[in-house]
């Protein structure tokens, strides 16, 4: 038994060996597993279903020939076809993204909004629908599968609808109900109407575009906090009926707050002004403190125009050395804000970079785009109003969003996927920065920049990123 199983072993071993030597063209079982890792990127199980699935058991049919013994011809003639499967399931996967972008991420944001838990019977009917187009694509035949696609996408918005109305106009709706239960209507009319008024635009939106699933968001948070507001304004209206000493209790609170804040800007402030008369001297101390301010940098460009006037001969020098201090003092007031964004994010979420040049970068790593789909996962939403509020730290820079994918795919598929990213992180700061002057831009880059080593798949992971570059002032 023992002389059997020792056989074995050396002839698996004299099998193995010609097939690690990946000569001239040869397939080998790491080659193989590679292309199907590919494939499996690609979201090839989802989008090349048969072409898959031959590949896996080809590869697992020269495995088992391995681990048996079998002729070194068998193992290499499943390991050939396993190849060449997966490259079909490759290449099919990337051209039903290509071809069919909307769909799957309309497919995408269905299942990320987690539709199934509200009706599993629509999005079973949306899976069947898009795997008819699935089926026509991966046989080639892109006429049939565009038919298709229109009922595929009919479902799937259906079935969207019906998650976005439970995860978004839900939260204002349970908020408006308890706004109304405290007497809002009576308290806070004004704030009550807003949340309202939000919930129906939602309604609206949803109906009109079920894509707009970050817009759906935005409106939501407004309109929650909204119908919270009322709440409490309804609350201390309530109290203050019941018990109207409790209206002192209140204004001394916030004279205590008027009173701290006035502390900081220099300005005594005391309880027989009217809240109108301390708003008019806060402001009055912000409007004075700015003007010194400006006084000071008025005097200073002074200063520095005198100096160019008295020292025009070294002219050349002089426009090195200012634009040197102006990037040193650039970087300095970056740095300095820079702590204040650490404590916005966890250090895996987001790795904040200052550039030579004062560019700061938000690098982030934590949005995990599904591949080849562009759709902005929910659970980053909160991650990316944090870059917001990044953003408003350094309102004189102007923003470029910069999509970065790793080499799985063809050039061109990487560079029209990472701009469709980067356009999407582009579109949902724009929603969030309403009024803001800061102009936003978008760039794709596609496997062009990698920071990683593209052969590992840590490396990879690396170089599919999101990167929010906040551009420091030209001179």
């Amino acid at each position: 038994m023992l002389r059997r199983t020792a056989l074995r072993t050396i002839f698996a071993l004299l099998v193995v060996l010609p097939l690690a030597l990946d000569t001239a063209g040869a397939v080998t079982l790491e080659n193989v597993e590679q292309q199907i890792a590919e494939a499996e990127q690609l979201r090839a199980a989802e989008f090349s279903p048969e072409h898959y699935a031959d590949a896996k058991e080809s590869l697992d049919k020269a495995r088992a020939l391995l681990a048996s013994g079998g002729s070194v011809d068998s193992v290499m003639k499943h390991l050939e076809k396993a190849s060449l499967y997966a490259k079909q399931a490759s290449t099919a996967a990337q051209r039903f993204t290509e071809h069919f972008a909307a769909l799957v991420e309309s497919r995408d944001r269905m299942q990320l909004a987690g539709a199934e838990k509200f009706r599993p019977d629509l999005v079973e009917r949306a899976e069947k629908e898009f795997m008819k187009v699935v089926d026509a694509a991966e046989n080639d035949d892109i006429t049939l599968a565009k038919r298709r696609a229109k009922p595929a996408s009919n479902t799937i918005h259906a079935a969207q609808v019906v998650a976005a109305r439970e995860q978004y106009v839900r939260p204002i709706t349970k908020a408006v109900a308890g706004a109304r239960k405290v007497h809002a209507r009576q308290f806070a009319p004004r704030a009550l109407n807003r949340a309202i008024e939000k919930q129906r635009q939602i309604e609206r939106l949803i109906k009109e575009n079920p894509d707009a699933s970050t817009q759906f968001y935005a409106l939501s948070q407004e309109g929650e906090q909204e119908a919270t507001r009322a709440m409490r304004i309804a609350d201390l209206g309530t109290r203050v009926d019941k018990n109207p000493a409790e209206i002192e209790h209140w204004f001394d609170t916030e004279d205590a707050r008027m009173r701290m804040l006035g502390e900081e800007l220099g300005v005594q402030l005391n309880r027989s002004q009217t809240p109108e008369e301390q708003l008019v001297l806060l402001r009055r101390a912000i409007t004075d403190m700015k003007q010194n301010y400006e006084a000071q940098i008025a005097d200073a460009d002074a200063q520095v125009r005198d100096l160019s006037q008295k020292l025009a001969k070294y002219e050349g020098e002089l426009s090195d050395m200012a634009e040197i201090r102006r990037k040193l003092q650039l970087k300095r007031e970056a740095e300095a804000k820079i702590k204040r964004l650490t404590k916005l994010f966890k250090p895996h979420e987001v790795e904040i970079l200052l550039t030579p040049d004062a560019d700061v970068i938000l690098r982030v790593n934590a949005l995990n785009f599904r591949s080849g789909s562009a759709v902005i996962p929910p659970a980053a939403y909160q991650l990316l109003d944090n870059a917001v509020k990044s953003i408003a730290i350094f309102p004189d820079r102007n923003v470029r969003v910069e999509g970065h994918t790793d080499f799985m795919g063809s050039n061109e598929y990487n560079q029209a996927l990472s701009e469709r990213r980067a356009n999407a992180v582009k579109d949902y700061l724009l929603g969030r920065m309403a009024g803001s002057q800061q102009k936003i831009s978008a760039v794709g880059h596609g496997e062009e920049k990698p920071i990683a080593n593209n052969e590992t798949a840590a490396g990879r992971a690396k170089n599919r990123r999101i990167d929010i570059v906040l551009e420091a002032p030209k001179g």
